[in-house]
């Protein structure tokens, strides 16, 4: 009888505020808070979170706002992109539309829906070239629609749009 009993697991999942309460804890002991602890130390460094099924999209993105001071967050499918969005409260989202686990809809709605991620402009970066398609994500709160591909110079410019994006001097 004792056989069919099973232990308890060992691998419970953590409540989500236990995780989001680590990841403060992280960022705070990195001296990255983004200013929660001490407004007035607020870093400087905007961040852009890329959710994009594409690595090679994220990669380019990472590897030319290098040049710039900005600090890239990436997410590969629509879920992680929104969980992201909740725990690292980025300053602008730049979001594909045909994603796996959570299109760009329904990320570009949950993030509209959420008191923590209302106000982060989203720049929807898409190969669909549907005017539809970007009068629909227009409408469900996309601050701007870009086809890709797309020159960095115009992705630059409309990013600086809601961002302030400085090249580093370094």
């Amino acid at each position: 009888m004792s056989s069919l009993i099973s232990k308890p697991s060992r691998t419970r999942k953590r409540p989500l505020q236990q995780v989001v309460q680590a990841r403060l804890a992280k960022r705070k002991a990195s001296g990255n808070d983004g200013g929660w602890s001490d407004p007035s130390k607020a870093t400087r460094t905007p961040r852009i979170l890329c959710i994009d099924d594409d690595p090679e999209i994220c990669r380019t993105l990472e590897m030319r706002l290098s040049e710039y001071q900005a600090e890239v967050l990436v997410a590969y499918f629509g879920t992680q992109g929104f969980w992201e969005a909740i725990t690292d409260h980025p300053d602008l989202i730049l979001m594909d539309v045909s994603m796996p686990s959570g299109d760009g809809r329904f990320v570009l709605e949950s993030l509209r829906n959420n008191q923590a991620t209302e106000g982060i402009p989203v720049i929807v970066l898409t190969g669909m070239r549907d005017p539809e398609l970007q009068a629909e994500m227009l409408a469900l709160g996309a601050d701007s629609f870009l086809n890709k591909p797309i020159h960095f110079d115009v992705l630059l410019r409309e990013m600086q749009s809601f961002v302030q994006l400085s090249k580093r001097t370094e």
